[in-house]
């Protein structure tokens, strides 16, 4: 079973004080390279409409950048040549065609093709996918020497009937002298009638993970080949540097569904056939909040009376449940309240408890270490879970079923949104050798904005959003059952309300030290955001008289592009932007200059 976690944020780096980005109008140095042949580009045909197809394209990023070397960077041109681009001097050198994909004329013609993917997995291999249904392991050399011609070693058709599929991440492992390259990749399948009836959705978002070794370093193999399911497409999705666990952030559970070494045992959490019970992950509760109020809305059983609930209040502890009863909530609260001002009312089988604030701060969630509950900002929502509970909440275990208004649960009268009700955006960490889940974290009140590597020898870390600031989660490879997987590294203050207010937004990065934050609009313009930095000489805010140490600068850089960006690549010192026809190249840091 899943260890649940809740995501534990770190309050020191958290800046309950910032006043806001001043925009700045330094100019950062931009230089540009036209792109010859240009950048192979593919986009959605009339039979790729849904939203699994969407979202695996919006993914995609045509720039390729060396981990290992973070002033070069890679694309795939229109004649299927890997070229290189690296800045020295100053400038953009010449792009360097490095490697001709094979067989390049025929994967052309292969309907539905997607983008082609290219990936360093160590200082000296690469995988590389075309797209059309073949993977190519490539041994680079060292990346530095120009001279070093690059060698594919090993090509594979991922699916027997060579369907296309995007390349979604990569990692090397050598364990004496066995060598081995994970290979995560992705594309969408559409249901046929038994997946459909179980799965009820017509497109799965599909996860090959892929095992390549070798005992030599020179003659590759298939090891492994594992699948794995979606109801719903994945925000994130990436091994950990063992190359044992995957882990997966989507808006739904994934699941093993095929393994060529070990047997699958069927899921039990895939279960639309439910009886006339509740599902078990059904909340027991839903909760809002603003900055004055915490609100929690409970459904208790027909019947109920105002005389029958207790609750007993402090500053920091609840106990609130039904007389004789069930205990509704109990313990010790995500903040402090202000008890006089906290009260209940209810409404037939509705129940709603308002938990006053002390002060303006965001919670997490209403009793510490209760996750029954769901937070939820629509009331419409509120208003269907509560109305499909209500014909649940009972004291008999059969009430009467032909009592108007209140017919027991169908499963029979679900429909397509309503069949897995656990569905709710989720960070999953899934073992490869027992299929199961084994760390689980609701991130439902945390809304995804991207992900970035910051170190080369861990997974790339997540930026999610908690209240307006951005938030970056950083996976770690190895972690006991009983410890959380998942920790808070660093903070981009106002970030989530910052790239909210982006209509025109394509890619949000950041740096590796994380120095700072970008976001690149569909054409021109690149918005910097960079961590406070200490200024010699105090401020003092003109409307509240508040003394600003530090102050958190906004740049905006606007390029000379005609054409949609499809590629930025991010480093401490540089950003690199491409479109199909000039890559650009801007100084992130003046130190270099």
């Amino acid at each position: 079973m899943a260890e649940k976690f809740d995501l534990q944020i770190k309050r020191e780096l958290l800046d309950s004080s910032f006043n806001g980005y001043k925009l700045s109008l330094d100019s950062l140095p931009t230089y540009s390279l036209q792109l010859g042949n240009g950048v192979e580009k593919v986009d959605l045909t009339d039979s790729q409409y849904s939203y699994h197809h969407a979202k695996i394209l919006g993914q995609h990023n045509h720039l390729a950048l060396d981990p290992w070397n973070q002033q070069t960077v890679y694309y795939i041109d229109k004649q299927w040549c890997i070229n290189k681009v690296f800045i020295a001097d100053m400038q953009l050198n010449q792009a360097e065609s490095i490697l001709q994909i094979p067989d390049s004329t025929n994967q052309k013609l292969v309907p539905e093709r997607v983008n082609l993917c290219l990936q360093f997995v160590s200082t000296e291999m690469a995988v590389v996918t075309d797209g059309a249904g073949k993977l190519h392991l490539i041994n680079t050399g060292n990346r530095e020497d120009r001279t070093t011609k690059w060698t594919i070693v090993y090509s594979h058709d991922v699916l027997d009937d060579s369907k296309p599929f995007s390349l979604t991440y990569t990692v090397y492992q050598r364990e004496g002298e066995t060598h081995s390259v994970e290979c995560l990749c992705s594309y969408v399948l559409e249901t046929n009638e038994e997946q459909k009836d179980k799965y009820k959705t017509s497109f799965l978002t599909v996860l090959e993970w892929i095992s390549i070794s070798s005992e030599d370093y020179k003659a590759w193999s298939l090891k492994r080949h594992r699948r794995l399911y979606g109801r719903k497409p994945f925000d994130y999705a990436a091994f950990d540097q063992s190359g044992d666990c995957i882990i997966v952030a989507a808006e739904s559970d994934v699941e093993f569904v095929y393994d060529s070494v070990k047997p699958v045992v069927a899921s039990e959490n895939v279960n639309v056939n439910a009886s006339n019970t509740a599902p078990e992950s059904c909340p027991e509760y839903t909760w809002n909040q603003n900055e004055e109020d915490v609100n929690i809305q409970f459904t208790v059983p027909e019947g109920t009376k105002k005389s029958d609930i207790y609750m007993t209040l402090t500053h920091n502890m609840v106990n609130f449940g039904i007389k004789n009863g069930k205990v509704l909530l109990e313990g010790m609260l995500h903040g402090f309240v202000d008890v006089d001002g906290s009260t209940w009312i209810m409404e037939k089988q509705m129940i709603e408890l308002t938990l006053c604030k002390q002060s303006g701060e965001s919670w997490q969630g209403v009793v510490i270490g209760d996750n029954r509950g769901e937070m939820t900002l629509d009331p419409a929502v509120v208003e269907e879970i509560h109305q499909r509970l209500a014909g649940l909440t009972s004291y008999e275990m059969n009430p009467d079923p032909e009592k108007t208004g209140n017919q027991p649960f169908n499963a029979q009268q679900l429909e397509e949104c309503d069949a897995f009700p656990d569905d709710g955006f989720g960070l999953l960490r899934i073992d490869g050798n027992s299929h199961k889940i084994t760390h689980k974290t609701n991130l439902g009140s945390h809304q995804w904005l991207f992900q970035s590597r910051l170190k080369t020898d861990q997974p790339p870390a997540l930026c999610l959003r908690h209240d307006v600031d951005g938030l970056m989660i950083q996976p770690q490879n190895t972690v006991k059952e009983s410890e959380t997987p998942w920790h808070h590294t660093a903070t981009f203050n106002a970030f989530g309300y910052v790239q909210a207010s982006k209509q025109q937004r394509r890619f949000s990065v950041c740096a590796p030290d994380c120095s700072y934050a970008a976001i690149c609009d569909c054409v021109r313009h690149i918005y910097i955001y960079r961590q406070p930095t200490a200024i010699l000489s105090p401020l003092r805010n003109r409307k509240t008289g508040q003394e600003v140490g530090a102050v958190a600068k906004q740049q905006l850089v606007s390029l000379d592009a005609v054409n949609n960006i499809i590629g930025i690549q991010v480093t401490n010192d540089y950003i690199f932007v491409t479109t199909e026809n000039k890559l650009y190249c801007i100084t992130a840091n003046s130190a270099v200059v």
